[in-house]
């Protein structure tokens, strides 16, 4: 599974937001679990021309995990459950995603995830890239309401004549550990 260099580079890559949150210093950090949900929606309508049981929008579940270290660098890992596939209509897909963020309530950043679903004819997608811009509403002492639009690059293209990107636009309630 690891035995090319393409995959150890991405294993490293998502593991750099792991590391620097043990590398942190705790007492000045918070940590939140949230759980939501996303719309999802291709960029081009390709589902039409190209393959009859693909999905050009969906919806989906999201678990969520965002450290706040002091300062205005967050690093957050989303968890997203797709029960009719993310662009394959019979599948279910898990798709997982590591963000580095910049900003509090208002914030924006990068992130990267992959897709792993058996429609895709592979059993983990290559890595897509997200940017995300987000605004958070405090709605009780402990408890967040996030929103966020994101822009996905790539995030079809392990099917086959199909390159498209996606937008989504979510919501995630978190909680304070």
């Amino acid at each position: 599974m690891l035995t090319d260099r393409r995959s150890r580079r991405w294993l490293l890559a998502g593991l750099l937001p792991i590391l620097l949150l043990v590398a942190a210093p705790a007492s000045a950090a918070d940590h939140r679990l949230g759980v939501g949900a996303h719309f999802w929606r291709t960029v081009d309508d390709y589902a039409d021309d190209l393959f009859e049981d693909v999905e050009d929008d969906g919806f989906a579940w999201v678990l969520s995990y965002r450290y706040d270290p002091a300062g205005l660098i967050n690093f957050q890992i989303d968890l997203e459950y797709f029960d009719g596939g993310f662009g394959v209509d019979s599948d279910e897909a898990l798709s997982p995603i590591a963000y580095v963020l910049l900003g509090n309530k208002l914030y924006g950043g990068l992130g990267v995830g992959v897709v792993t679903t058996e429609g895709l004819g592979v059993d983990v997608s290559d890595p897509f890239f997200a940017a995300r811009i987000g605004y958070e509403i405090g709605l009780l002492p402990g408890v967040r309401l996030d929103l966020n639009a994101n822009y996905r690059a790539d995030a079809f293209e392990d099917l086959d004549g199909a390159s498209t990107d996606a937008v989504t636009l979510g919501a995630v309630v978190r909680f304070k550990l």
